[in-house]
C-alpha cells in the first residue's frame, strides 16, 4: 500500500483545494479527508492525465484534480515509468508537443492559485508553503530537462520567489 498527501479540487475551480490522503492498494485508489472517505475507484475504471496542474482523474463521467507533492512517485504507483507509460496516463510535459503554449498558460495560472493560497488565512502555512515549494521544484526540473524556455523560467521563478516576503531583521531596541 502506498499513501500520498494531496490536494483535491475540481478542474477550473479557484476555491482552496481539500487536503486528502490518497491510498493506492489492491488495484484501488481511495481518497480520504480526515475520517471521511471522499472517493474510491478501481484503477481499471479511471483515466488519468498527468498535466502541469496535477493529476486529472476521470471516473464515472466526473473529473477531479489531485496535486501531489511526490508527483513522480505517485505517477510510478499508477504505472508510469520513464520507458513505458501506462496506457491510460498521458504525460503532457514534453517540449515538442503542440500544446506547449497552453501548458505555459496553465503554469501562469498555477502561480496565481499559489499566490491566493499563500494569502488565504484558512490554509495552514505549512500546506501553502508545501504547494509553493513543490511548484518551484517542478519549474526547476522542467527547465533543467529543457522543457521550458529560459525567459519563461526566469519570469515564473522570479514571480514565485517574490511571493514569499523577505524576512526582516528583528528590532532589538
Amino acid at each position: 500500500m502506498s499513501a500520498f498527501n494531496a490536494r483535491l479540487r475540481l478542474p477550473g475551480q479557484s476555491r482552496i483545494p481539500l487536503g486528502v490522503e490518497v491510498d493506492i492498494s489492491d488495484e484501488r485508489i481511495t481518497l480520504t479527508s480526515g475520517e471521511r472517505k471522499v472517493a474510491q475507484w478501481s484503477l481499471a475504471e479511471i483515466d488519468v492525465d498527468y498535466l502541469s496542474d496535477g493529476f486529472h482523474i476521470t471516473a464515472d463521467g466526473e473529473e477531479v484534480v489531485l496535486s501531489v507533492v511526490e508527483s513522480s512517485q505517485f505517477a510510478s504507483e499508477l504505472g508510469v515509468t520513464a520507458n513505458r507509460p501506462a496506457p491510460k496516463i498521458k504525460t503532457i510535459e514534453t517540449p515538442d508537443r503542440p500544446q506547449a503554449s497552453g501548458k505555459f498558460q496553465e503554469l501562469r495560472a498555477r502561480v496565481d492559485e499559489i499566490a491566493a493560497t499563500l494569502a488565504d488565512d484558512s490554509v495552514a502555512p505549512q500546506e501553502a508553503f508545501a504547494e509553493w515549494l513543490g511548484f518551484l521544484r517542478e519549474l526547476n526540473a522542467r527547465h533543467a530537462r529543457g522543457a521550458m524556455p529560459t525567459p519563461l523560467y526566469h519570469e515564473l521563478n522570479t514571480t514565485m520567489l517574490d511571493l514569499i516576503p523577505t524576512p526582516q531583521p528583528a528590532d532589538v531596541s
